[in-house]
């Protein structure tokens, strides 16, 4: 009689170890896809916002691509972008930089930029830095830095054909 409590001990032991293991594999496997999830989420977010900080200056550039209205230049030691427009006789400036780890949209009237800081740009997306340069005479070339170290870079051909002033 002994003999068949014994095995059947043994049977139950075996059958809750056989469960414990499988337990330990399904929570280690959820582990595993939680942390391959957790990190491609994070790669995702960090190429959307590259896309979107080099997709949102090109078509700022192409909203405003007219003859003379767009130059290069600093911006409270920054680089930045100079867009350039006319409402009812009054001059207007849209000034793109990043400032504080922002990229920042100033709209104010011509000359008014001076008395502003740096911080009363409209913040707009999270990066680390963005800067402007003439590549060509009609190409505009853009760099994109991300506050996590990933960068990337855009060329903006301009329809206008005078170029970007600086």
């Amino acid at each position: 009689m002994n003999t068949a409590k014994n095995s059947h001990t043994i049977d139950v032991v075996f059958v809750l170890a056989v469960a414990c293991a499988f337990a330990a594999s399904v929570l280690t496997v959820l582990m595993l896809g939680a942390n391959v999830y957790g990190s491609m989420q994070k790669t995702s977010e960090e190429e959307f916002k590259s896309r979107v900080c080099l997709s949102y200056i090109a078509a700022k550039i192409h909203a405003n691509d007219s003859l003379g209205k767009l130059h290069v230049g600093t911006y409270e030691g920054a680089p930045a972008l100079y867009l350039d427009a006319e409402f009812d006789g009054t001059g207007y400036n849209t000034i793109i930089y990043s400032y504080d780890g922002w990229l920042r949209e100033l709209f104010c009237e011509k000359g008014l930029e001076l008395e502003l800081s740096s911080d009363s740009g409209t913040p707009v997306l999270e990066i680390g830095s963005v800067s402007f340069e003439n590549a060509l005479p009609n190409l505009l070339s853009i760099e994109f830095q991300g506050s996590n170290g990933d960068s990337g870079k855009l060329f903006v051909n301009l329809r206008c054909g005078g170029g970007v002033g600086t």
